[in-house]
Formats: structure tokens, C-alpha cells, sequence
């Protein structure tokens, strides 16, 4: 028989035993939660992605992020409080920067904090130069050599973006071809995207010139638009034929994604733009189902409303003088305007329109590159208008660049 000490210790073994099998079990259910609720996560980072950028790179980003903040506890879960929440006050997202302060992600090396901004928030962001730290960010991103620097924040709402001194930051620049025939550019203006140029180049006719975008990529020629009303749908009638007709039908992208074809093919008869005798410009609404969403700083600022405010514009609806010259005119020629004030008004000249998709605070494209189909609209006489009352302020700048 065994003793009662013998039976005791047996009995402490298999407690012991079976509280380390519980244990064992309860850590591989945490691992197994954790590594599930990671998975999820990377997901949906993933899928709050900005713009028109390569979903092998996205995720390669979002693994390289995770994997840095992983052990962190509540780190990740700030970041997607962050992404769902960015407007409300946030904390730094910081990962420790490398010998060189760059990160690689497949075949790119950049900086991290770029990476994550273009990915989360500025699509069409070009390099560390477009952005600057907000005064909330306690672990910025700097250029200089400082190896004291142990955190760098990547919280892409942590950072503001540069601002446009001169124009609407998504226009077209005219190409010249020296081997093609010569043609007069649509306006004073041939803006750069990224580095705004003025050009003093003779008036075309055309009222306004439009281009056509699918997220941050230019698509197609510019339309200059000579009639007075004017039509862009999306069907395919060759434009050059027509005079007052854009049909983005006709527009090839061999990169296209499939949410583009399936905004494209909802356009359907579009939009219909009118300059009235007395230059203001009106915008409808013409399709039969699909809303389209507009923003206009000159409407917003005479209806009280911030400067990028989105207007809804649902189906068969009109926006009467979206711009309006008359008001557009006492401004440029207020006798206490400057030269900074005149030059800032030439945001005033451009319209944007998104099919089907809002963007900015209420919607959740936060850009409007981050929408499928948009077009940039210029009127090109308030140009015009600026570019003369510019020369009187500061006639010594009347042939050069501003």
C-alpha cells in the first residue's frame, strides 16, 4: 500500500501537470488570438489605404509596420484608432529609425514617415520636402544628422502638408513636342503639378479647360472648351468631333483598377457646364442615378462655408454660378489687395468634381485623388484677369515667371 505521503506527491504531480497543460493551453489560445486578431487587423489596415498605390507594396508596408510594433503593447490598436478617428487628437506612432533614417518596402527606399502619408493620407505625396511636422508631434521625422534621435513618429495625421503657394495642386502641364505641329496653350497658365509655372502665352478661345483624372493619374488629352455649355459623360463619342462634348468613354488606361471601370461605367450622361453671358458658370447634374460632388472655394467662401468643403450634387440637380465673375471681378480689383492676395485668388478659378464619390471630413475618401474618376476644371478668363491686375502691382514682373 502506498503511504499517504507517497499519494500526496502523486497527487501534487498531477495538479501541477494539469495546471501547466491548462497554461500551455490558455498561451496557445492567446497566440492563437493574437496572431488571428493581428491577421484581422492587417486587413483592414490594409483596405484604408489612399489612392491608387500597389497593393503588393501596401501590404509589404503594413507587415513591415506590424512587425515593428507588434510587441508594443496597444500600439497597433492606437494606429487603428487613428485611421478610423483622424480628425480627433492623436498620440505618436513611433518606430526606432534606421542608420540611414530610411525604411525599404519590396524595391523602394524612402522615409517611413513618407511611406505611411502617402499610404494613409496624401496619395499623391512625392517625397519628405511636401510635408512638415504639426506642433502635436513629439517624435518628428528629421532630415539633419542626429543620432541622438531613438523614435521617429509615423502617424501620418502627425504631419501637415506644405501648402500650394500658387495653384490647385493636381493641373496638367502643357508638353511641348518639337516635332509636332505648334499649338497655342488653353490659357495664360500651363501649371505643373507639383511646381506651379505661369506662362505668357496668347489666349485660346475656350472658357475653361479640363482635365480628367483616376486617382492621381492624368488620363487622356485636355478638353478646351469653346461652346458655351458644355457636356462630359461617359460614353464614347470622339471629342474631337465635338466642340461642346468630353466623352470619357473613349479614355484608355492600361493601369486601370476595377474600382475605376466600375465608376466609369456609372457616369453615364454626366455633367453639363454653363458660362452665362455674364461669366458666371453653372454646373448640372445629368445623370439619371449617379451623384456627383463638387467643390468650388469661390461658392464655398460666398455661402459662409470652409474652403474645402464638398458639395452633393445628386442626380438632375444644378449648382447655379458655382463661379461667379461679378464677385470674382471686385476682388481682383480691390484697391487694398496685394500682389500675395491676387496671387492666392487663382484658386478661386478652379472647379473639382468627383463621380460618385465624395471626398474630404464627411466622406471617406479624405483626397480627392483617393477617388476613382475626378476632373479639374479651370476658367480661364478670371486667369487672365489675374495675371494683368498682377503685372499692374509689380510691372517689373510682367515677363517673368511668378
Amino acid at each position: 500500500q502506498p503511504s499517504n505521503s507517497a499519494i500526496a506527491l502523486t497527487y501534487h504531480r498531477h495538479n501541477v501537470l494539469s495546471i501547466s497543460r491548462k497554461q500551455q493551453a490558455n498561451m496557445d489560445d492567446y497566440h492563437d488570438r493574437k496572431s488571428f486578431n493581428l491577421h484581422v487587423l492587417r486587413s483592414k489596415i490594409v483596405n484604408w489605404k489612399q489612392g491608387h498605390e500597389d497593393n503588393d507594396h501596401s501590404q509589404r508596408a503594413v507587415d513591415f509596420l506590424i512587425k515593428k510594433l507588434k510587441n508594443s503593447d496597444g500600439v497597433l490598436d492606437s494606429l487603428a484608432k487613428v485611421l478610423l478617428n483622424p480628425y480627433v487628437p492623436s498620440p505618436c506612432i513611433t518606430i526606432p529609425p534606421s542608420v540611414d533614417k530610411r525604411i525599404q518596402i519590396v524595391y523602394r527606399k524612402e522615409f517611413p514617415h513618407v511611406v505611411y502619408c502617402r499610404l494613409w493620407r496624401f496619395a499623391d505625396l512625392q517625397n519628405y520636402h511636401e510635408l512638415v511636422p504639426s506642433p502635436q508631434c513629439r517624435y518628428p521625422f528629421s532630415s539633419g544628422n542626429n543620432r541622438n534621435q531613438k523614435h521617429v513618429c509615423i502617424n501620418p495625421y502627425h504631419y501637415d502638408r506644405v501648402p500650394s503657394q500658387v495653384l490647385p495642386s493636381i493641373i496638367e502641364p502643357r508638353i511641348n513636342n518639337e516635332n509636332a505641329p505648334p499649338t497655342p496653350p488653353p490659357s495664360t497658365y500651363s501649371p505643373d503639378p507639383y511646381s506651379p509655372q505661369w506662362s505668357n502665352q496668347p489666349m485660346l478661345s475656350s472658357w475653361c479647360t479640363i482635365n480628367y483624372y483616376e486617382h492621381s493619374n492624368k488620363v487622356g488629352e485636355q478638353f478646351r472648351a469653346a461652346s458655351p455649355r458644355i457636356f462630359v459623360d461617359g460614353y464614347t463619342s470622339p471629342y474631337r468631333n465635338f466642340t461642346n462634348r468630353f466623352s470619357l468613354g473613349l479614355l484608355e488606361n492600361v493601369k486601370r483598377q476595377k474600382g475605376v471601370e466600375l465608376v466609369r461605367a456609372n457616369i453615364g450622361r454626366g455633367i453639363e457646364l454653363i458660362e452665362h453671358a455674364n461669366g458666371d458658370v453653372s454646373i448640372r447634374n445629368r445623370s439619371w442615378s449617379c451623384s456627383v460632388f463638387v467643390q468650388s472655394v469661390l461658392y464655398n467662401r460666398l455661402n459662409g462655408w470652409n474652403d474645402s468643403t464638398v458639395n452633393h450634387l445628386p442626380p438632375r440637380q444644378s449648382i447655379h454660378s458655382i463661379f461667379n465673375a461679378s464677385i470674382f471681378t471686385q476682388l481682383i480689383h480691390d484697391p487694398l489687395a496685394t500682389y500675395e492676395t491676387i496671387l492666392d485668388s487663382t484658386k478661386l478659378c478652379a472647379i473639382q468634381v468627383s463621380f460618385k464619390f465624395g471626398w474630404g471630413f464627411e466622406y471617406g475618401q479624405r483626397e480627392i485623388t483617393s477617388t476613382p474618376c475626378w476632373l479639374s476644371i479651370l476658367i480661364n478668363e478670371p486667369l487672365r484677369l489675374i495675371d494683368t491686375r498682377l503685372q499692374q502691382l509689380q510691372p517689373e514682373q510682367a515677363t517673368t515667371s511668378s
